[in-house]
């Protein structure tokens, strides 16, 4: 029985506390070595060594700005995989189960997560703005498909969503994010990533600098009570849907 030999290097990469804190710092977004030694609180060669470690394994990737090295994760795949682990493991990384407010809403590499994210994933797919092919049972498989439902072009045009753009190109092109917290799925992929850069451009989130905690503001509260019936104020990531 032949080894699976592409995978060793990838397992060992993983295999260290250090790298899995990096891995877990990126996945908020690009970050500088200085602000990666921070984050880990060890030596800044240390985290060097680590970073070329990931960066063999193509789960990061690095580009210079001026004087400073910046870092990030590869692609969404290397999102969707850490979370997929975090979420087998059955308990949240410890930094997120010390903060309230990365439970209640973070960003999951490129799109939203916590409890804001379940809630509103669970109000698109009652509403038919998006659809799974199977059933229910799949979208708890990490990486499950997610389609467009009869009723999701027009509510994601009245927020300026490009729906063309977004399903143009390799599939999927939306996919169910277990989330590692609440263990139910956020939307993920192209078009989870439309969604939170609209929720930004209209000032509805905003995302706490140097964390991956999103904060929701006062007209966000209002737009997506209004267009979603989401009581951003509530605990727990039960939905209140005035359809």
């Amino acid at each position: 029985m032949r080894e699976p030999e592409p995978l060793l290097p990838l397992a060992q990469a993983l295999g260290d506390t250090v790298r899995l804190l990096l891995l877990h710092h990126l996945m908020g977004g690009p970050a500088t070595v200085s602000e990666l030694v921070s984050v880990t609180n060890t030596t800044q060669s240390n985290v060097s060594n680590h970073l070329a470690v990931l960066r063999r394994s193509k789960l990061v990737r690095s580009v210079r700005q001026g004087r400073q090295q910046v870092y990030e994760l590869r692609d969404a795949r290397v999102a969707q995989l850490i979370e997929s682990l975090a979420s087998l493991t059955g308990a949240a990384p410890k930094a997120v189960r010390q903060s309230p407010d990365l439970v209640r809403a973070r960003t999951c590499y490129d799109h939203l997560a916590g409890q804001l994210g379940v809630r509103l994933f669970d109000v698109l797919l009652s509403r038919h703005a998006i659809t799974e092919p199977g059933t229910l049972r799949t979208l708890r498989n990490p990486g499950s498909p997610i389609e467009l439902g009869k009723n999701g072009p027009e509510l994601f045009r009245r927020l300026g969503i490009d729906v063309d753009d977004v399903i143009r190109g390799r599939k999927p092109y939306a996919f169910a994010c277990r989330d590692w917290t609440e263990h139910q799925p956020h939307l993920g992929g192209r078009l989870g990533a439309a969604l939170w850069g609209s929720f930004v451009e209209r000032g509805w989130v905003a995302r706490q600098p140097g964390t991956r905690i999103v904060r929701v503001t006062a007209r966000g509260r209002k737009a997506l009570g209004r267009m979603f019936g989401i009581n951003t104020e509530a605990s727990g990531s039960r939905r209140k849907d005035n359809r």
